[in-house]
């Protein structure tokens, strides 16, 4: 009797040993699996985000007169999301890593163009809150710009991306290297545009200029400041004004040496 209970008592004691291995083991083998997949999933957001600035480094000497106090200086880079299916919410800021003193930067995302103030599409110290939506596929330009305020130098910038949901961990950046140097030029340089009229103003489909003398390309903003048309200068060219909304627009004509003239252009559709 004592003997068969003492079989039975070691029976269920193996039984219970090997019972709690096994539940032991299948415990710490979901455990690794839940932190595998944890991990994957970590890795598969931080990797998801597939993005592509071009160029990601941009380097660019500006020779122009700087006595024009209203000169502004473009540099020219692009984000482009590679996903296909995911859309993507992104801030950027803006970071002035050396400049001189009297230079002020803006940039235009594609959508809005920002005053100097703003250097972030989201500053809650501003009361701005303006993510940047880029859907899968999408290449979208972005334009920084350089006021040297009449003060040659050079300044170094750049333009960081991160997530909404992370905005403290950059994803990837535009970096500008800008040098302005002085250059002479000679008076009609300056008045390269001062005579120069637009026609018919207002228009309904298109515009014509005077003369293009001089005059290397012709930009188009609306009211709020987003290029909306480029144009090379072409004598004796009509430039279309068809599928923009009726309105203001500014017409920015700009010349080799990067000087500028804004004219108002009033689109306005036909009377019957």
């Amino acid at each position: 009797m004592h003997a068969a209970c003492g079989v039975k008592s070691t029976f269920l004691h193996n039984s219970g040993s090997s019972l709690l291995k096994c539940l032991s083991t299948k415990y710490i083998s979901m455990k690794q699996t839940i932190l595998f997949l944890l991990t994957c999933l970590l890795v598969a957001d931080l990797n998801g985000q597939d993005l592509k600035i071009t160029p990601a480094e941009v380097k660019q000497t500006f020779k122009v007169n700087i006595s024009d106090p209203s000169l502004s200086l473009e540099v020219y880079s692009s984000i482009e999301n590679l996903s296909t299916k995911d859309t993507l919410k992104l801030k950027w800021k803006r970071r002035e890593l050396d400049r001189p003193s009297a230079w002020l930067t803006q940039v235009c995302d594609g959508v809005e163009c920002f005053i100097p103030i703003v250097s972030s599409n989201i500053d809650p110290a501003l009361g701005l809150n303006a993510p940047f939506i880029l859907p899968p596929k999408a290449k979208v330009g972005f334009i920084f710009y350089v006021l040297p305020n009449q003060v040659a130098g050079n300044g170094k910038f750049a333009i960081n991306f991160s997530s909404v949901s992370k905005p403290d961990s950059i994803l990837t950046s535009m970096n500008f290297d800008v040098t302005v140097q002085n250059l002479t030029t000679n008076t009609n340089d300056l008045d390269f545009a001062a005579n120069v009229q637009v026609f018919p103003n207002p228009a309904s489909d298109y515009f014509n200029l005077s003369y293009t003398e001089g005059i290397e390309q012709i930009v188009v903003q609306n009211q709020i400041g987003v290029v909306v048309r480029v144009y090379l200068a072409e004598s004796g060219q009509r430039y279309s004004l068809g599928g923009l909304p009726d309105g203001m627009y500014y017409l920015t004509l700009i010349n080799q040496s990067r000087q500028k003239k804004v004219i108002k252009l009033v689109k306005r559709a036909q009377r019957p």
